[in-house]
């Protein structure tokens, strides 16, 4: 069953603070593509691998998404811009070579998507899929919100509809150790959300995420609460939310606010040429 209101998504940050946002299991419709637009704030958000803390914003938060067919997606999302006032530092790992600024700014890590849904709910009572992903090390570690490392993502996907709509996300992530060369940490990543309809155009959810497992400096545990609203109008929607960080080393909070616009790029429905 395809979701109307499956829009918006929040982007991800630099690769050391956030944990994945939780993603459907299931596509856009074949040949239409959403393009999603944001911005965000975190309030003492700390960086463990350059041992700086302090204010983060995001300037364009991006995500681009296109369905190739009914079952396969591919996406690219990322931050144009992650801007950190330096309100603390501490001893750390990278802590020699990062800026001495006041303020730090880079680019955020982008990270390139394939999903595949393979059980659709209007066949099987629900849906199921999976989703593959590259981060690129585009945040460098002297602005001290990167880390200098690829990872990889496999992440089961699922998703059920009832009263309101229930995404559960669960897989391995295998990221770079920063610290250690030739090393590398395989952590558990999941997530869960829940959307309540309270009309037909808004929706209310909340949304917790995580990884954990082996860490290290530049990979440590995360856990993200999100809670917020949704809003659309034909093509165009927009959310907001609330964010909470509750790992042990990470108590920031903050809020993001994201709009999409959903658009065809190839009607599938076009009679083909004999």
């Amino acid at each position: 069953m395809r979701l109307r209101f499956l829009l918006l998504y929040p982007v991800l940050l630099a690769a050391q603070q956030q944990p994945l946002p939780v993603e459907p299991a299931s596509v856009l419709n074949a040949g239409e593509a959403a393009v999603s637009l944001g911005a965000g704030y975190l309030h003492d958000q700390p960086f463990p691998l350059s041992g700086l803390s302090g204010d983060l914003a995001r300037v364009g938060t991006l995500r681009f998404g296109i369905a190739v067919s009914e079952y396969a997606e591919m996406q690219l999302e990322g931050t144009l811009l992650t801007a950190l006032t330096v309100r603390e530092r501490r001893p750390a790992f990278n802590a020699a070579v990062t800026t001495t600024n006041d303020r730090t700014a880079d680019i955020g890590d982008f990270t390139v998507w394939t999903k595949f849904t393979v059980l659709q709910e209007r066949r099987h009572g629900l849906t199921a899929g999976m989703r593959l992903g590259v981060q690129m090390p585009n945040a460098s570690n002297e602005s001290g919100l990167g880390v200098d490392e690829m990872n990889f993502y496999s992440v089961f996907l699922f998703e059920k509809s009832f009263t309101g709509r229930l995404l559960v996300n669960a897989g391995l992530a295998i990221y770079s150790d920063p610290a250690r060369l030739g090393s590398q940490h395989d952590m558990f990543v999941y997530g869960a959300e829940y959307r309540h309809p309270v009309s037909t155009d808004a929706s209310l959810y909340v949304q917790a995420a995580g990884r954990d497992g082996h860490t290290g400096p530049g990979v440590p545990r995360l856990a993200t609460l999100r809670a917020g609203a949704e809003l659309s109008r034909g093509p165009l929607s927009a959310r907001f939310a609330g964010i909470l960080n509750s790992a042990p080393s990470d108590k920031a909070r903050g809020a993001e606010l994201t709009l999409t616009y959903r658009f065809t790029v190839i009607d599938m429905k076009e009679t083909p040429c004999p």
